[in-house]
Parts: structure tokens; sequence; C-alpha cells
């Protein structure tokens, strides 16, 4: 995983570029990052172009090979000074893009992806020293006063209007506050340092009647996930016959591993040189975490490793700690 530090300077106050993340179904929900991606550690393949390419898909910015720094090897972070104005490339995964102080991040560090939360110290060293051993030269001092002037002008959440300041002091009684109706939540608009104080607690009631409407639906949700993962850890008896099935479940019950299979000698007996179709599911960290199993409807012998298909004596060997789903 590549992760690029897009930095400047305005009122002698470092920033660096980033956009929430806004997709409900990817990795760190509404944490803060610059552009990334995954990264191709195959032969020939230069990450340095990665970075390039990602910078460009995602804010259609251009890097310079030779302003591009790499800062941490492990987790390829990289910096580059900003130098175009960024645009919202992927407004379904990402926010749009604003300048953050590094003080406020190394205050609020716990708003970032992991690996920038992990790294701030670093790498607000690190632009610290390339500040003064690239930017200072002749060459750039034109060039970033030129980027700095167009982003001064440009929204920033380091430079917050905060209109409700202006009417903080206002309490209005609950039943006074107006109703919004759902097809007129400007969901995309809300920007907290331009909401009034009057906007917020309005804001305040309507997601108190969101909240009643969905707690429900909560309580059968949280039913249905208990079901849901009830079923899948019982899911292995389908290697067994039906006969078979109520023993087993009522011997192993759920949440069984390979190793603990593998002390019934009856089972063990029942399925030598049995051939098995699986998966092996991941986390979103890529960490092994279920082995699912199904009996092959070809039970010709094999020899050493076949694609998608093993012998129970296999898994003993290589997986006996997964769970089986």
């Amino acid at each position: 995983m590549t992760q690029l530090i897009l930095f400047t300077e305005i009122e002698n106050e470092t920033c660096i570029l980033l956009a929430q993340r806004i997709n409900l179904n990817k990795d760190f929900y509404l944490k803060l990052n610059g552009p990334r991606g995954k990264a191709m550690h195959e032969k020939d393949v230069n990450i340095d172009v990665c970075v390039i390419k990602e910078c460009f898909e995602e804010a259609e910015i251009v890097l310079r090979n030779e302003k591009l720094l790499k800062i941490l090897e492990e987790t390829s972070i990289y910096l580059h000074p900003l130098e175009e104005l960024p645009k919202q490339t992927e407004p379904h995964t990402l926010g749009l893009w604003y300048l953050y102080k590094m003080k406020d991040l190394l205050k609020h560090r716990n708003e970032l992806v992991p690996i920038l939360e992990e790294n701030i110290e670093l790498i607000n060293g690190k632009i610290k020293a390339y500040k003064q051993d690239v930017l200072d030269l002749p060459i750039n001092v034109q060039k970033l006063e030129e980027i700095k002037m167009k982003m001064e002008k440009q929204p920033q959440r380091t430079q917050e209007t905060f209109n409700f300041l202006n009417d903080i002091e206002l309490e209005i009684p609950e039943d006074e506050i107006p109703e919004i109706i759902d097809k007129q939540f400007p969901v995309l608009a809300l920007n907290f340092g331009k909401l009034s104080s009057f906007e917020i607690q309005t804001l305040i009631k309507y997601k108190k009647r969101i909240q009643e409407s969905i707690r429900p639906l909560r309580r059968i949700e949280h039913k249905i996930q208990t079901i849901e993962k009830l079923y899948k850890e019982f899911k292995y008896l389908a290697i067994f016959n039906k006969i078979e099935r109520r023993i087993i479940a009522q011997k192993f019950r759920e949440n069984l591993t390979i190793a603990e299979l593998s002390e019934d000698n009856t089972i063990l007996h029942k399925f030598r040189n049995t051939i098995f179709e699986f998966e092996i599911h991941k986390n979103s960290t890529n960490k092994l975490t279920y082995l699912k199993l199904h009996l092959s409807k070809d039970q010709t012998q094999i020899n050493g490793t076949t694609n998608g298909k093993q012998t129970l004596e296999f898994f003993q060997k290589n997986y006996s700690k997964l769970t089986l789903i």
C-alpha cells in the first residue's frame, strides 16, 4: 500500500492535503488520507510510477519524479510538494480535498488512517528536512509561492469561519425547532464551520428523529446478525451426511477448527483420502480467518497441490487452527 503526502506552507504553517474516506463499504470510513493505492510489488514494477498514477487518478495532480521522495520503505510513504490545485475525481469514495495544519493533525491523529496516525511525527520531521534540502533551492521558490497564493483562496479546514459562534448562546426549545424534510436534507452541503447555531440544533433534532425510526431496525438487524453468525459457524456440517450432522453438532458445537475435528479418530478414518474443495477467507487486514470446505464431486486421487482441492491431511498440516465455516 502506498501513501502520498502532498504538503505546502501557508502563513508559516506546514499543511498537508487530505480527503475524508466516505465509502461505507471500504476500510477506515470517515478517516482522513492522502492519495493512496495498492502498489504492485512484482518484478519490474516501479512503485514510484504507481504513486504518480494514483495521485493523478484521485486528484488530477501531476507529480515530478525528481521531487518524489520515499520516506518509509516498509509502508511506501512518499512526500511531494503541492504544486497544483486538486480536483475531486472520486466523489463516491473521497470527500473534497482540504489543507490541514500539521500542528492540528498531531493533536487529532485519531482522525487519520492508521498508516498516517502511526507515522505523523516521522512525516512532520521529513517534511521539515525536505523543505530545507529541496524547496529552498532558488529554482523552486517561485513555483511554491504561486501555489501558496492559489491554495489560500481555496476552502480550507484550517481556516473555518465558524459561523455558529455568532449565535452559540442560542438555546431553542425542541418543540420550536423546525423539522427537516428528508428530501431537503443537504447531506453533501454540511460544513461545520459554515453552520449557524440555529442550523446545528435543527440538525440535532433531525438526528434524534432518525435514531427513533431506525432503533427497531437495529434490534432486528442484531438478531439477524446473531442468526447469521451461528448459521455460518455450523456450515461445516455440510461435509457430513444428514444422519451424522445432529450428532456432530451436539458434540462439537460451533467455531470448530480442523485441529479439534482431528481429535476424533472416527472422523479421521471417515475422511481419510477424501478430497475437499476449499476456500480460505481473509479479513480486511489480510489475516487468514476462516476455512470453508466442500466435498468434491470428483474424488479422483490427487498428487501434490491442486488448485482448490486437497485432502484433510493437508488442512491438518497447514490450516489446523482456522475456524471452519
